[in-house]
């Protein structure tokens, strides 16, 4: 017989006691998590190595996974804890930002549509050992996922696979990727994709680091060559890409960043807002990012109540994009050409204000995202 779970009062006890012992309490301090992609990193090695103990220091102390299965190293605990977890964590400086993807999304889709041998690589993700990134979109289909045309076509071992793919995050720190390729070239678009399970190591892929106007390269572009994968590698079934796509996204579009926007927002607060015009427009990002927040604990008590956030969550990716811009674009007035001033002390600052524009990109640009409102949430006709 299992052993019951503690309350969730006694797990959060425990739960600081560990982050206090191990990390930096800093709950008013800049969100670093929320913008680690963009940052430029002197040593990308000794970057990954600190993310992947900050990974195995989790498991070994039972704080990763918390939601997961048993069977894949998870703790198996209802969604109370893991949001109880996320709301301390956001509190203290972790090197967590290399494993984004991987936990948040590549990780549950496995869990969701895997065979039993793909979901053994989530226990490896649990302890660190693989990251992984997602292979989604191309220089001709961003946001637009049914216009993929990287290709596999069938061998007598497997699947072919060619094309490029670009705005890949972490990819050359990724052990594997989950690929969207498209094996039904006269179907309709959303009906000839299928996912694949991809080693990074195959010859034939090529990983290049795109350098961000904010100095960091978190991002890549994959191409691939004659990439031969296993009959074994398709994730899900094959032609049912779009619906693993689908999986997958609904975990990336609900965000969570309403908390460490209050954090950035009372980090702001300090610059002094002594112009009247630029105050109104601080005030204005602080009403929103308010708002945000309520949005997102009103999904929250959703989720301890048992149910599904559906498609309405996507209006917290759509307003945390809205939050960050507001932000950035007061930030900017406020502090004028002392941005660019070198030794200033606000690197922070000229971090948040050239990385806002990626909030409203990634993970499905504004149009994307308001077109799927209006159609799934209001209920309004196709065009």
């Amino acid at each position: 017989m299992e052993a019951e779970p503690p309350t969730v009062e006694a797990f959060v006890r425990d739960a600081r006691a560990f982050l206090d012992a191990h990390a930096e309490h800093r709950p008013d301090g800049f969100p670093d998590a929320m913008f680690a992609q963009f940052r430029e990193i002197a040593d990308p090695e000794a970057f990954r190595a600190r993310c992947v103990g900050w990974q195995r220091l989790l498991y070994d102390n039972g704080f990763a996974g918390l939601t997961w299965p048993r069977d894949v190293g998870g703790r198996a605990l209802p969604s109370a804890y893991a949001l109880a977890w996320a709301d301390l964590e956001a509190e203290y400086d972790v090197p967590r930002g290399l494993f984004g993807v991987t936990l948040e999304m590549v990780g549950p889709t496995l869990l969701a549509v895997g065979t039993g041998e793909q979901r053994k690589h989530c226990e490896a993700i649990l302890r660190g050992e693989e990251v992984w990134c997602q292979l989604f979109s191309e220089p001709g289909a961003g946001s637009d996922l049914a216009g993929v045309t990287t290709s596999a076509v069938r061998t007598d071992t497997g699947w072919r696979i060619n094309g490029q793919k670009v705005w890949t995050s972490e990819a050359r720190h990724a052990r594997y990727g989950y690929l969207l390729a498209r094996t039904g070239p006269s179907q309709a678009r959303h009906r000839g994709l299928t996912a694949f399970v991809v080693d990074m190591a195959t010859p034939g892929v090529g990983v290049r680091p795109l350098k961000q106007m904010t100095g960091g390269a978190s991002f890549s572009e994959v191409f691939l060559d004659d990439v031969d994968v296993p009959a074994d590698a398709v994730l899900g079934e094959v032609g049912g890409g779009w619906t693993v796509a689908m999986t997958t996204l609904g975990f990336e579009r609900f965000s969570s960043f309403g908390r460490s926007l209050g954090r950035l927002v009372r980090q702001a607060a300090e610059l002094g807002w002594p112009d009247a015009t630029t105050r109104e427009h601080f005030v204005d990002a602080v009403i929103d990012q308010r708002a945000l927040a309520a949005f997102e604990a009103s999904i929250h008590r959703r989720l301890l109540a048992g149910e599904t956030p559906g498609p309405k969550a996507a209006l917290a990716k759509l307003a945390t994009g809205k939050v960050v811009a507001e932000l950035a674009d007061a930030v900017a007035e406020r502090l004028g050409n002392r941005l660019s001033e070198s030794g200033s002390g606000l690197d922070d600052w000229r971090l948040v204000v050239l990385s806002a524009p990626a909030f409203r990109i990634a993970g499905g640009t504004d149009e994307i995202v308001k077109t799927m409102i209006a159609e799934r949430v209001l209920g309004l006709p196709r065009s």
